[in-house]
């Protein structure tokens, strides 16, 4: 599969969500923790990526599923969903926070 390179509208948009700092720290009163951007998968075929629309803004800890008290200790997806909510949850919190 051939990379695509992203457009200007979608560099600005990636760099917005980021810039919001991860969307499950900011659930728990911390904002502005530097973040990564994770393509959700809820929207994606198998083997597949959202597109970069469709990013959500996690920190290290969150997007690589490190818990924060036990850094030897990672967290199921499914912990995380009971914690933080669902990837398209997460999607439409961000997207309200932008403004879209």
């Amino acid at each position: 599969m051939a990379v695509k390179n992203k457009t200007a509208d979608e560099k600005r948009h990636m760099q917005a969500v980021a810039d919001l700092g991860c969307i499950a720290c900011r659930k728990i009163g911390y904002h502005g923790t530097p973040a990564e951007l994770h393509h959700i998968r809820e929207t994606a075929g198998i083997g597949q990526r959202s597109s970069h629309y469709e990013v959500i803004p996690l920190c290290y800890h969150h997007h690589r599923g490190v818990s924060k008290l036990v850094p030897s200790v990672h967290m199921s997806r499914k912990d995380f969903v009971a914690e933080y909510g669902t990837e398209k949850e997460l999607l439409d919190e961000v997207m309200a926070l932008l403004g879209r």
